[in-house]
């Protein structure tokens, strides 16, 4: 019982707390982190998309010079090409002049040295941004952003050029939208307007303006003077240089451009990613921050916090059970030092009621009636102290070891009959009226020490106890499955909320009842392991009003 309480209390007092405290910091500390890697991911994509927004800006104000450049006080395709060929990034223009497949296209040497390659085909090249540039106002899909304002670039094609010496190229057109200035307004004017924007393949950038007319001007841009231009310009012009690494890749991830003070700790992993707006969506951004961009101190108090709580836990658990281990300690010193006690005492006792039965014998032969009262009183209570002392020795093996009993044919009433014969002139003596009532079977499997320890427990108790009431009766009863054996009185009784904790050890009822009145406080405790022991059990009567009725209930065994 005492163990499965340590272990109930060590669960409530250190297990549950310590688990609660463990839960309740791996919250914490997983709740700020999830709050911390939400900020940081906010900002980086603050900084990335910023970084993007610059990128577009520049593009769009190259698209605006290369319109005035090529298209102010021109009305030609061919004149625009040939004015935009004298650009210093410009490779090589093209000017169709006509509309259909068989319109003329007339090339022009530009100033910058590039050469795209075998796969680039300037035909192939020219007629998708033909296909693809048609007049943007009988296209549903751009009249409201042409309206409305947009973004500065919108894409309107895309097409694949396969080789089987070469891997696919996609290459995707867009449309320069109106709205992107603060003036930025569709011209107002009889005048059919141009419109312009970018033809854009595996790093090949290819500039277009398409007249009124239908008359296409391209122009071949040098890409590594584009990128080197544009990267020149990272960080954008009046931000501070982040702390961490920001890169510029493909999409297929080849190194274009990295920018940034690389301090400890931002040559790990990327933590953001975002790809370009277009028309450089086939370029990816992202940044790993530094080490001192998103230090983590609230990690220190909340493990501080916990750390904390669990050295109290185990302190107030150690004190506890220190305190508790302690009480034990001198609780079983003190139940062997009794049960030491009571062995000693048990021969000089043996002794004493010997010698009293055989001085009681002598009295009863010389007629000495006074002797033999004296001397039956000495014997009685010889073996009240004699019981007394049984009762702790049992408890003292009941908590070392296991009480044992030696089953046996028994004459159950016989064995009652002497049992209330011996207590009989006790309780005579102080008044009591005592009633009989004998119906057991012929024989019953029991221990008759351990039968007649547990009704002299409850003789006991009515004479403490139910001393006013002046009454008991014992009664034995039996049917096809048990045999039982009832002992009751006129006493106060005992309350509802008692009737289970008056077996347990050293447990008393009232003050004023357990006033006056010695004893152990154990011999309940012992009678109803006694009763267990021969599979039955010892019961208070819930029905009885008129004092405290026990009933000892043992099983008929063949």
């Amino acid at each position: 019982m005492f163990q499965r309480r340590s272990t109930i209390l060590f669960i409530i007092l250190v297990i549950l707390p310590l688990a609660l405290l463990a839960w309740l910091g791996t919250y914490l500390i997983r709740d700020a982190e999830k709050r911390t890697d939400a900020s940081m991911q906010a900002i980086l994509a603050e900084r990335l998309s910023s970084s993007d927004q610059h990128l577009l800006h520049d593009m769009r104000q190259l698209t605006d010079r290369l319109d005035v450049w090529g298209a102010q006080s021109i009305g030609s395709a061919r004149l625009m090409s040939q004015r935009l060929a004298t650009h210093p990034w410009i490779a090589q223009t093209w000017s169709v002049t006509g509309e259909g497949e068989t319109a003329p296209i007339e090339s022009f040497e530009g100033m910058a040295n590039y050469e795209p390659g075998e796969i680039f085909k300037a035909e192939d090249r020219i007629k998708a941004i033909l296909e693809s540039t048609r007049n943007p106002d009988s296209m549903p899909q751009f009249v409201s952003v042409l309206e409305d304002g947009g973004p500065p670039f919108q894409r309107v094609y895309v097409s694949r050029l396969s080789s089987v010496q070469q891997r696919s190229s996609q290459w995707m057109t867009y449309l320069k939208m109106f709205g992107y200035h603060i003036d930025d307004r569709p011209v107002q004017s009889e005048t059919p307007m141009s419109w312009s924007g970018w033809h854009v393949g595996d790093s090949v950038f290819i500039y277009w303006h398409r007249f009124a007319d239908g008359s296409l001007s391209c122009a071949l841009m040098n890409p590594q003077m584009l990128m080197n231009s544009l990267f020149q310009r990272l960080p954008q012009p009046g931000l501070a240089i982040p702390p961490g690494r920001m890169m510029l890749t493909t999409v297929r991830g080849i190194p274009l451009h990295e920018w940034g003070k690389r301090l400890p700790g931002s040559e790990g992993t990327p933590a953001a990613h975002r790809a370009c707006s277009e028309p450089l969506s086939q370029w990816e951004m992202a940044y790993t921050p530094a080490n001192e961009e998103f230090p983590k101190p609230y990690l220190f108090p909340i493990l501080l916090g916990v750390s904390s709580g669990i050295m109290l836990v185990f302190v107030v658990g150690w004190l506890y059970f220190h305190e508790s281990a302690s009480e034990i300690r001198v609780a079983q010193q003190r139940v062997t030092f009794v049960n030491q006690i009571s062995h000693e005492l048990k021969t000089p006792l043996t002794n004493i009621r010997l010698y009293a039965e055989m001085a009681a014998h002598r009295a009863e032969s010389q007629g000495d009636t006074i002797a033999k009262r004296q001397l039956g009183v000495v014997e009685a209570e010889t073996c009240r102290l004699d019981r007394l002392i049984q009762n702790v020795l049992n408890y003292a093996r009941q908590q070392r070891d296991k009480l044992t009993i030696q089953p046996k044919l028994l004459a159950l009433d016989q064995n009652v009959s002497r049992i209330a014969e011996f207590w009989k002139p006790l309780l005579e003596n102080k008044g009591f009226e005592i009633v009989t009532s004998l119906s057991g079977p012929e024989t019953v499997m029991a221990d008759p020490d351990a039968i007649e320890q547990i009704l002299g427990n409850l003789i006991s108790n009515v004479d403490k106890y139910a001393n006013a009431g002046k009454w008991i009766a014992i009664r034995t009863e039996h049917d096809e499955r048990s045999t039982r054996i009832i002992v009751e009185d006129h006493g106060p009784g005992i309350p509802s909320g008692k009737r289970r904790t008056v077996f347990e050890p050293f447990e008393r009822l009232r003050s004023d009842l357990a006033e006056g009145v010695s004893g152990t406080g154990i011999g309940l405790t012992i009678s109803r392991e006694l009763a267990q022991l021969h599979g039955g059990s010892l019961t208070v009567c819930p029905n009885y009003r008129d004092g405290a009725r026990f009933i000892l209930t043992l099983p008929n065994k063949s």
